[in-house]
């Protein structure tokens, strides 16, 4: 799957990052640049990819 970051800006001014194709944290550092360039993030919602890949890092820690 490609990873892709979208950027979409409102006709008030306001942003949005989405990252697609990212697993777990990596959508973080990956928008954190534009995040920075963009101003304060007022919310976040976090997707089903970042939460599937943050149980499977978890799970493989534990089995180690």
């Amino acid at each position: 799957m490609s990873q892709i970051i979208e950027v979409t800006v409102s006709p008030q001014g306001e942003t949005r990052i989405e990252t697609k194709g990212f697993a777990g944290g990596t959508c973080r550092d990956a928008s954190k640049v534009l995040e920075a360039a963009l101003g304060v993030r007022e919310t976040e919602q976090l997707t089903s990819e970042f939460h599937a890949a943050a149980s499977t890092e978890n799970q493989q820690s534990l089995s180690q």
